[in-house]
């Protein structure tokens, strides 16, 4: 299994995840980024309805990386030439969120092409004001999140979907103020892996039993600061 990561992770971070048995995966920026989130994997792919999805200029740079992922993941590349850009909203193209039969996402500044693929592939599209969807959520389960965002939160729990809501900020994201539990985590099987260490969030007791709840421990990765890396995706 592979664990995609930005490639500012730290090496601590990195043999955290070798030691839960993940191959890391760090990944480029993306020149049309700011900085602090270039290579935010969030920031610069999206995983979804069996396709992977990124942008035609970052895919003509990493074009052996992309190829390999989607390949090894029997995924169907799909490449979008759509406006890009350093400043919001042209920045967030594929942040979105996939949990259960919902993709939540601001309908207005994610990819046409996975608004489509929803679609197609007959999803409900939970729209909120947040182009900034998957940095926001942390997903627990199929019907469970974690956000610190509100409208996000009522948004979901309006279709049922089970949210704890925290506090805001408590995450580490340079040269920002603060970054995205979302941003900081990444689940796969039975485990939900925080980049860093919980104990430095004050909801950390809620988060631990919250993930509990739905058959999920929660892992610290280091015992650091949380740090909004964009996301750890498993493929």
């Amino acid at each position: 299994m592979k664990a995609l990561i930005d490639c500012r992770a730290d090496a601590s971070l990195l043999s955290a995840l070798k030691s839960h048995g993940f191959e890391p995966i760090t990944i480029p920026p993306a020149d049309y980024l700011q900085a602090g989130i270039a290579s935010h994997t969030d920031m610069l792919i999206f995983i979804g309805f069996d396709r992977l999805f990124c942008h035609t200029s970052y895919y003509e740079k990493n074009k052996s990386l992309i190829d390999s992922l989607a390949a090894c993941s029997q995924l169907t590349l799909t490449i979008s030439d759509e406006p890009v850009g350093a400043k919001y909203p042209s920045d967030v193209l594929f942040n979105a969120c996939l949990i259960g039969n919902w993709l939540i996402c601001n309908e207005k500044t994610v990819s046409t092409l996975i608004l489509d693929a929803a679609i197609e592939k007959k999803y409900e599209i939970i729209n909120v004001p947040q182009g900034y969807t998957k940095c926001s959520i942390c997903t627990v389960s199929d019907n469970a999140i974690i956000t610190a965002d509100h409208p996000i939160a009522t948004a979901c729990k309006a279709l049922g979907i089970n949210v704890l809501e925290i506090s805001e900020g408590y995450v580490a994201l340079p040269p920002y103020s603060h970054g995205f539990i979302g941003g900081a985590s990444g689940t796969c099987g039975d485990m939900v892996y925080f980049c860093g260490s919980l104990s430095t969030h004050p909801d950390a007791g809620r988060i631990v039993d919250f993930c509990r709840a739905y058959g999920k421990t929660a892992i610290s990765l280091t015992d650091t600061a949380l740090i909004d890396v964009g996301t750890i995706f498993f493929i």
